[in-house]
C-alpha cells in the first residue's frame, strides 16, 4: 500500500458559522494565515521524513474551509524542501481555470521536483462555479475539453492551434514541458459511477477524499467496480494503486484520547466551516444539472463516522486495523489521511503524522515494496 498526507489548510478561528456565502473576510489575519501555511508546509515535509509516499493539497475559493486557492504555490515550497515524496493536487478544478495556465503551472512544479507531480484534476464543487461566475451546466464539457487541451500541450513538441466549444488558442507551445514523460499521472474524482468510467478511459487514478455521507464507502465501492469493469472492457487491469480513499485521522495514546481530540475538530469543520456553503451547494444544484448528494443535508455524527469506517481514529493498533478493513473491503492501494482538521492544533496534527510514520507505516511496508513505484 501507499500512503498520502493531505491538507486543505483550514482556517481555525471562526467564532461561529457565517450566515452567508461567500464567507465575509473581515476576520482574516494575514500574519495568522502565514503561520498556517508554514505549519502546513512543515507537516507535509514531516510526512516525507516519516515515510509517506505522497503529500496532497486541496483547492478552495472564497471560503475559510481551505486557504489554498492555488495548491501548487504551497506544493512548490514543499517540493523545494523534499526529495522523494510525490506532490498531488487534490484537485484543480479544470472548468474554472485556464487549462493552458494550469498545464504550465503543473509542468513547472513537475520540473522543479524532477518528476514528482501527480495531477489531480476535478470538475470542482458547485459553489466555486458561483465564485468564478461559470455556468455549472457547462461543467462536464469544459472538463473534457480542458483535459484534452492539457494533454496536447504537455505532449506536443511543435506549436499547435486549438479550437473547441469553450477554449480557443491560436498558438500553443508549452515552456516548460513536464519532467515526467509523456506527462504527470492523472488523478480524477471518484464521486460517481460516471466519473469512474470516464477516468478509466483515461487510465487515471481515482480518489475520494471527502467522505461526507453515511453510505460513502458503498459509493466508493460502486465507483471502483465501475472503473474495473470499464478497464476490463478496454482490455487492461488496474492495479490497487489506481484507487485512493481519504479519511480524517487522529492517532492518540489511547482510543479515548484520539476521539476526544478528533470529535470537536470535526464538529468545527462540518458545522462551522462547511455549513454555510453546503446551503449554497443546494441552491445551485436545485437550478442546474450539477447534482448534489442529499445526505449532506444532515451530516453523520461522530459516532456514525467511527462505526461506519469513515474516519481513522484511535491508537496505532486501532488505526492499523481500520486501514486493513478499508483495504480488504474496497481493494484500494492508496490511503490518504487528513491530520490537520478544522480547528485542531497544529501540534496535534503533527503528532498524528509522526505516530502514523513510526507505528503504522512499517506494518504495511512489505505491501508498499511489493507494489513498487508504478505511481
Amino acid at each position: 500500500m501507499k500512503f498520502c498526507c493531505f491538507t486543505p489548510v483550514p482556517w481555525p478561528d471562526l467564532a461561529s458559522r457565517p450566515d452567508s456565502w461567500p464567507f465575509p473576510n473581515a476576520g482574516f489575519d494575514a500574519s495568522r494565515c502565514a503561520d498556517l501555511y508554514e505549519d502546513a508546509a512543515e507537516q507535509l515535509v514531516l510526512a516525507e521524513r516519516v515515510g509517506f509516499d505522497w503529500v496532497g493539497v486541496g483547492e478552495d475559493h472564497m471560503t475559510a474551509y481551505g486557504l489554498t486557492p492555488n495548491p501548487l504555490l504551497l506544493l512548490s515550497i514543499v517540493a523545494a524542501r523534499t526529495r522523494r515524496v510525490r506532490l498531488v493536487t487534490m484537485g484543480c478544478p479544470v472548468p474554472l481555470l485556464n487549462p493552458i495556465r494550469l498545464a504550465e503551472e503543473l509542468a513547472m512544479v513537475d520540473v522543479l521536483s524532477r518528476g514528482r507531480v501527480i495531477a489531480g484534476l476535478i470538475r470542482g464543487v458547485p459553489q466555486n462555479y458561483a465564485a468564478y461566475n461559470v455556468d455549472p451546466n457547462e461543467s462536464r464539457a469544459r472538463f473534457d475539453e480542458g483535459i484534452e487541451l492539457m494533454l496536447r500541450a504537455w505532449t506536443s513538441t511543435e506549436p499547435f492551434a486549438w479550437e473547441s466549444e469553450h477554449y480557443r488558442f491560436p498558438k500553443v507551445s508549452l515552456w516548460p514541458r513536464p519532467h515526467t514523460s509523456p506527462h504527470p499521472p492523472l488523478l480524477f474524482s471518484a464521486n460517481s459511477v460516471e466519473s469512474a468510467q470516464r477516468a478509466a478511459q483515461r487510465r487515471a487514478i481515482i480518489a475520494a477524499i471527502h467522505l461526507y455521507n453515511r453510505d460513502a464507502l458503498e459509493r466508493i465501492s460502486g465507483a471502483i467496480e465501475a472503473y474495473q469493469a470499464a478497464a476490463a472492457k478496454d482490455g487492461w487491469q488496474p492495479s490497487p494503486e489506481m484507487f485512493v480513499v481519504g479519511l480524517h485521522a487522529c492517532i492518540g495514546t489511547s482510543d479515548a484520547e484520539a476521539q476526544d481530540r478528533l470529535a470537536p475538530a470535526l464538529d468545527y469543520q462540518y458545522n462551522t466551516l462547511s455549513g454555510t456553503y453546503n446551503a449554497e451547494k443546494r441552491k445551485i444544484a436545485a437550478t442546474t444539472g450539477y447534482g448534489l448528494s442529499p445526505t449532506e443535508e444532515r451530516p453523520p455524527t461522530f459516532e456514525e463516522r467511527l462505526d461506519r469506517g469513515l474516519i481513522l481514529c484511535g491508537t496505532p493498533e486501532t488505526v492499523a486495523g481500520q486501514i486493513e478493513h478499508l483495504r480488504d473491503r474496497l481493494g484500494v492501494g492508496v490511503i490518504s489521511i487528513q491530520a490537520q482538521i478544522g480547528n485542531m492544533e497544529a501540534q496535534t496534527a503533527a503528532e498524528t503524522i509522526q505516530r502514523f510514520g513510526d507505528q503504522i507505516l512499517p506494518r504495511f511496508a512489505g505491501e508498499s515494496q511489493r507494489a513498487g513505484a508504478s505511481q
